[in-house]
């Protein structure tokens, strides 16, 4: 004859169970809606150049750059511009040139 199950081993039976573990974070990451990068005219990449050129480390700078579909913004310190990488880099965040929109 066989044994009855408890009461707590029945509702472990119940119990929510995520066999792929971030998938839904994943689901709704990829549902967002996604922007197209902007190609900056020649005289908004000059000026954007010059803004760029002019930093100096410790500065306190905004950019809006462009990264996995969608545009951000960030505030912080300039650290330095690595012209080899081609990246900006603000406190601990490095972002590509080419990628920037827009600096104050």
């Amino acid at each position: 004859m066989r044994q009855k199950m408890s009461r707590a081993d029945r509702a472990k039976q119940f119990m929510p169970f995520s066999a792929l573990k971030g998938y839904e974070e994943a689901v709704k990451e990829s549902e967002r809606r996604k922007a197209e990068k902007i190609i900056l005219a020649e005289d908004m990449k000059a000026e954007l150049d010059f803004k760029l050129r002019g930093l100096k480390r410790g500065d306190k700078i905004t950019l809006i750059y462009f990264d996995r579909g969608e545009y951000r913004k960030i505030t912080g310190r300039f650290i330095k511009a690595d012209g080899i990488e081609r990246k900006l880099v603000i406190e601990q965040n490095a972002i590509d040139i080419e990628n920037i929109m827009w600096v104050e």
